[in-house]
């Protein structure tokens, strides 16, 4: 008889729109898009909808999104974060709304979060340069001040200490995680007397940037350049020189977000707000890194 059920009716009847709102700060970069699709397949066997939003990396258009998903009666949110506060996010969680915070978090955050290891990471990768007999290093940061800048930045500043490096010796740049950020940045360190021999690219749109800094400087990687990027992509392994990378898990990242939201909507009370949850990154080696020793 073609009948349908009427949602809207249904979720007043049950108190439960059974939706999931998810904003992320720009759904065009492939690791939120990685991220989303696990998350909606996570939530569609659990018989939920999801609502997508795209916050731009604007903090006024996203404290208006998680606004707009509150009153459109979200059964919860799963959030990027864009700026370096939180305390929109804090009040609304106070509200009683569930919420999950991936990707980016900060220290003492009530909301639960699922973020990568970032620290780790990044430590290992310059652990892995300075095995391979590289002395100039350069790291190009994305939001300094944003909890996965910080610890990338620290695992890469810790590491170098560890080997005997100075501070003066630490060659650090950029403003954004953006193409246009690795570029500029690129050709900031190109063009200085201490030519950097490796960059540490802190995400996968500064990298991109990185290489078209290079492709115009008629930079070889890794000839002249070597090259490893934080967060592994589809596209990675196929560029003309394969690009070495840290993996993120982010079907895993998706998978635990989505269980520590819903144990929240059940009102599980093994429910604990201080689960921040960091989980191991891997790097993937490829043919950007050259062996100087």
């Amino acid at each position: 008889l073609h009948y349908s059920p009427n949602q809207f009716a249904r979720g007043l009847k049950l108190d439960k729109s059974e939706t999931i709102g998810v904003i992320a700060p720009d759904i065009s970069n492939p690791f939120f898009a990685d991220i989303i699709k696990n998350i909606e397949k996570e939530c569609r066997q659990k018989g939920y909808s999801v609502l997508i939003g795209d916050s731009d990396e604007n903090p006024l258009l996203e404290e208006q999104m998680v606004e707009r998903f509150e009153s459109r009666k979200v059964d919860g949110l799963i959030i990027a974060p864009v700026g370096l506060s939180f305390s929109h996010l804090i009040e609304t969680y106070n509200r009683g709304l569930p919420m999950v915070v991936v990707d980016r978090s900060q220290q003492g955050l009530i909301i639960p979060s699922v973020t990568s290891n970032n620290y780790k990471g990044a430590y290992e990768a310059v652990e892995l340069l300075i095995s391979y007999g590289h002395k100039k290093i350069a790291c190009i940061q994305g939001l300094a001040n944003s909890q996965s800048n910080n610890d990338r930045v620290n695992g890469y500043i810790d590491a170098m200490k560890k080997y005997g490096f100075s501070s003066n010796e630490l060659l650090i740049s950029g403003t954004g995680f953006t193409v246009e950020n690795g570029y500029e940045s690129t050709l900031l360190f190109l063009k200085t007397d201490i030519k950097p021999t490796a960059i540490l690219a802190l995400n996968n749109r500064i990298s991109l940037g990185v290489l078209q800094a290079v492709a115009e400087m008629g930079v070889s990687i890794p000839d002249n350049l070597s090259l490893i990027s934080f967060d592994e992509q589809v596209y990675s392994a196929y560029l003309n020189t394969p690009m070495t990378t840290i993996e993120q898990d982010k079907p895993e990242i998706a998978r635990l977000a989505v269980q520590y939201l819903f144990s929240q909507i059940d009102d599980e009370p093994a429910v604990d707000e201080q689960n921040n949850e960091e989980i191991p990154t891997k790097i993937n080696m490829r043919k950007s890194i050259k062996r100087l020793l």
